[in-house]
């Protein structure tokens, strides 16, 4: 029985691991909006397999090296138990206006002592399982969101605890959309930390 315990253990995520299952999630969850949502031509794009999905990933040099230079950033933060929420928002590329909003709110799980868990109690496979599941529903999420009839940027912030060290980062004006509608999607826990995701667009019925 201690036997089978220990091997359990094994197998369940460190906080190493569970940074990097997030920092892998958001980067796909990132390029996948800005397939979905035709901020970028479909061209732009190429598919790959991940989580027995086909994902699509910005091939655009500029895009790719924007990302990368963002998550090393994402994992630090993450490690420390910095980052609050992860935003993408959809502009309008004239009037700047955000037009949807993408919210991925971090909540991690402390210990007792109030420091963040460094061994997690959850298999990495049912982590997956619940990661392929909230990727499917932003796919989905096509169905019911308005169509963006105009030219769209995109403005990723990273919402960290007052504490932080920016490290050269500025300060972010809060993104706020008029006559918002907000739709909560699933969310996946490592058993580290938990990732909440939300889906916020105009909702022009009510203007």
């Amino acid at each position: 029985m201690a036997t089978g315990t220990a091997q359990e253990s094994q197998n369940c995520v460190t906080l190493k691991g569970s940074v990097e299952l997030i920092v892998d999630f958001f980067n796909y969850s990132l390029n996948s909006i800005l397939y979905q949502r035709g901020v970028f031509p479909e061209e732009s794009f190429i598919p790959t397999q991940h989580y027995g999905l086909t994902m699509y990933m910005s091939k655009m040099p500029e895009i790719q090296k924007y990302i990368s230079e963002i998550l090393p950033q994402l994992k630090e933060w993450l490690t420390q138990g910095k980052i609050k929420k992860l935003v993408l928002a959809l502009c309008d590329v004239n009037s700047k206006e955000p037009l949807e909003m993408w919210e991925f709110r971090i909540i991690p799980e402390e210990t007792e002592t109030g420091d963040l868990k460094q061994q997690g109690t959850k298999q990495l496979k049912d982590i997956q399982n619940e990661i392929r599941s909230v990727l499917r529903q932003i796919t989905a999420c096509v169905t019911f969101l308005p169509l963006l009839d105009c030219v769209c940027s995109f403005d990723l912030q990273i919402h960290t605890t007052k504490d932080v060290d920016a490290n050269g980062w500025g300060d972010v004006q809060k993104l706020e959309i008029k006559n918002a509608q907000e739709v909560q999607l699933r969310s996946f826990s490592t058993s580290i930390q938990n990732v909440n995701t939300f889906v916020s667009y105009k909702n022009t019925a009510n203007v």
